[in-house]
């Protein structure tokens, strides 16, 4: 089935598939409960119909949409979904507030607030530094990152709410929570030989070697430079 990119299934009872889709390397995430066919998206973007095609392939009815962010690359089929399944969209309020993010069905979240969808339970960590209100989410031991970071990166700090000294901090929060509990990120990008890497982030990311904010600034500031999905970030 040429839709279906990657698939992980949890305890058995929860399937993971991430989704390759658009032109600058986007993941959109479709997770199911398979008992109650309960599906939630995250970030859903640029092909509508491979989608929904993953949803029908599991016979699931789409129940909510978790936005990492409200950059453009990560928010561009929120409506067309929202309008056919009537699905609730979480998003974190400081991103709401700071961009005037809108949406029906539209809910905000907090950090450390706890989504529930169906046998699904998601956990909102606080994120900003890619974006004023940048969150990820978590679900047992799966960390679904956004644009904070990526297996060997980091999300770019120079766009309209980025922060340097709060993506520092946000690094180091999920460099806690990853010492604290094994867990494996799914980053809001791909990049190819990553895939095997995903519960090896710590050892493989600079950022989460860097120790001070100066070096931090430093590299991240250099890559930000030659970033290639600036012209993604707003569309009014």
């Amino acid at each position: 089935m040429d839709y279906l990119d990657w698939e992980e299934k949890m305890s058995n009872r929860v399937i993971i598939e991430r989704l390759e889709v658009g032109d600058v390397n986007n993941c959109t995430y479709v997770i199911v409960d398979i008992m109650k066919k309960v599906a939630v998206l995250i970030d859903p973007a640029w092909e509508l119909e491979k989608i929904i095609a993953c949803l029908n392939s599991h016979n699931a009815s789409l129940h909510a949409i978790l936005l990492t962010h409200s950059h453009y690359d990560h928010t561009n089929l929120v409506l067309p979904l929202v309008q056919r399944f009537s699905c609730i969209v979480y998003m974190a309020s400081k991103e709401i507030d700071f961009y005037g993010f809108k949406s029906d069905n539209l809910v905000p979240v907090s950090d450390l607030e706890i989504i529930r969808i169906g046998n699904l339970e998601f956990e909102c960590i606080l994120t900003p530094g890619h974006s004023a209100g940048s969150m990820c989410f978590r679900i047992e031991n799966n960390l679904f990152t956004g644009d904070t970071v990526f297996i060997r990166s980091c999300g770019y700090c120079n766009c309209k709410g980025g922060s340097y000294n709060e993506m520092f901090e946000s690094i180091k929060k999920i460099k806690e929570i990853a010492l604290k509990d094994e867990i494996a990120i799914y980053p809001g990008h791909y990049f190819r030989n990553d895939y095997e890497h995903q519960k090896e982030f710590l050892k493989r990311n600079l950022y989460f070697h860097i120790k001070d904010i100066e070096t931090f600034i430093k590299f991240a500031s250099l890559s930000d430079k030659k970033n290639m999905y600036l012209k993604y970030e707003y569309k009014n």
